[in-house]
């Protein structure tokens, strides 16, 4: 440790701390730069985050990327940096209140899917910078200011919800057990997954003077004599344990952490339902070919099946070799009621999800077709079926008309099947992705009891789209 440079990590310009003398934030700051260092990690590799509170000042104090957040969302932040910068070691700085009280919800779902970032709560068992509150840990008749009587609830157990909750590394020290802290800390760091290590440290300033401590070096010992490792207290009655913190590893099961399996998860979407030996060969030239992002809008009513075509003719796309997104209304599900589905295309990244001005619109309600039939771009197509949209007016776009749902009544013998019949007329004006790709989507999409009638309805919209191309646009 002789070799370990703290000060470097640090921007000794922030100094001095807004921590109160006997403050444990400032033992935990160090601990956690002590430990990074031994990791090897540059301070260009990590990314400090908080929320709001005493604890959450940390990442101002040193020299990595950091964000100070909202209360209780620094988890959530950190997710979205973690998915996006996956190689960065991503290191959260909490406080009791803001991780377990507002935070909670946060924490238990990090935890459940094993997002690879290390959490230290610094628990002081009080809401320290704001006055003094009732947090969740705030312990059994200890006095705070919104408990002058004695907190009657029992303390929150942070280790146990996230051990609970699926982490797969869970620690508690103290702040007075430095050379613990530091390992239990590279230990964490080390985990590949959601690691929480929770550090009791003293406030002697809200929580020391209400609950009668003389000064916060009583605090300290006050530490140094409850703490009990893992190992001992296995060995101990549950009367025994009363008011002793139980220190060490508590929880220690490596699993896939979340990053891993959403990369699996994208290699298996980028390959999924290939049947053919050339499917690779046709998504390279797909990737080579002009493809523009196209934007389309899926409308009707609630019961049309507008969502699951959506679906279908995204995977179409993706199976083919090109981005795909799949958006949608929501509140819908009421049959009768208005229904959106919406599909963007393209080759290269979609970095903005959502479509304003559709080259494409399926309007399957003459609802659907006044409400957006005006949004679609002046180049655009509407494909109105004219079973219901008796009204098209004057529109800038071309115009596909076509009774979709009566030839699907007439051909097939039931209305059920108009979604994937209009699919199939989508096919047809995307004659760039093979049509076999739409019939795996829907094959592996729909029920097997019901694929037959839903080829036959893919088909006989394909077909009707040759037919009515000329005479209708």
């Amino acid at each position: 440790m002789t070799n370990i440079d703290v000060e470097s990590y640090l921007r000794n310009n922030a100094f001095p701390t807004i921590w109160c003398p006997g403050c444990g934030h400032g033992i935990v700051l160090k601990a956690s730069i002590r430990a990074m260092q031994k990791m090897g990690w540059k301070k260009d590799e990590v990314i400090a985050v908080s929320g709001i509170g005493c604890s959450s000042r940390a990442p101002s104090y040193v020299d990595f990327c950091s964000i100070q957040t909202t209360h209780g969302r620094a988890i959530a932040f950190a997710t979205g940096m973690k998915m996006s910068k996956p190689n960065m070691n991503v290191v959260l700085y909490l406080g009791d209140g803001d991780c377990c009280a507002i935070g909670g919800n946060n924490l238990i779902h990090a935890a459940k899917r094993n997002l690879d970032m290390t959490v230290i709560v610094m628990n002081n068992h009080i809401y320290g910078m704001t006055g003094g509150q009732v947090s969740p840990t705030t312990e059994y008749m200890a006095y705070t200011a919104t408990s002058v009587y004695g907190n009657i609830e029992p303390e929150l157990d942070v280790c146990g919800v996230a051990a609970a909750a699926g982490a797969s590394f869970v620690a508690r020290t103290t702040a007075y057990h430095v050379p613990q802290m530091m390992s239990l800390m590279e230990a964490a760091m080390k985990n590949k997954g959601f690691s929480l290590i929770e550090v009791v440290d003293p406030c002697p300033t809200s929580y020391g003077r209400r609950n009668k401590f003389k000064n916060p070096v009583a605090m300290y010992e006050q530490l140094r004599d409850n703490a009990v490792s893992v190992e001992r207290a296995a060995q101990m009655t549950p009367e025994e344990l009363d008011g002793k913190i139980i220190t060490g590893v508590l929880k220690n099961e490596p699993r896939n952490d979340f990053c891993s399996e959403y990369d699996k998860l994208i290699a298996k979407a980028a390959n999924m339902g290939r049947k053919s030996e050339n499917t690779l060969e046709i998504s390279e030239s797909a990737k080579a070919k002009k493809f523009d992002r196209t934007e389309l809008r899926l409308t009707g009513s609630g019961g049309q099946g507008l969502i699951t075509a959506g679906i279908i003719l995204a995977e179409a796309a993706i199976r083919f070799g090109i981005m795909a997104v799949h958006n949608q209304s929501y509140g819908p599900e009421a049959r009768g009621g208005a229904s959106r589905s919406e599909v963007i295309l393209s080759k290269d990244g979609i970095y903005y999800p959502e479509v304003r001005n559709p080259d494409i619109l399926l309007a399957m309600t003459q609802e659907s077709f006044d409400k957006f039939s005006g949004s679609v771009k002046n180049n655009g197509v509407i494909i109105a079926d004219t079973t219901y949209v008796k009204n098209i007016g004057d529109v800038q776009a071309k115009i596909f008309a076509c009774p979709i749902t009566e030839l699907t009544q007439k051909e097939l013998g039931s209305r059920l099947y108009a979604n994937v019949a209009a699919l199939g007329m989508l096919a047809y004006l995307f004659s760039t992705i093979d049509f076999r790709f739409f019939e795996e989507a829907v094959s592996d999409r729909v029920p097997a009891a019901f694929r037959e009638a839903n080829m036959n309805a893919l088909r006989a919209g394909y077909r009707w789209a040759e037919e009515y191309a000329q005479e209708r646009m």
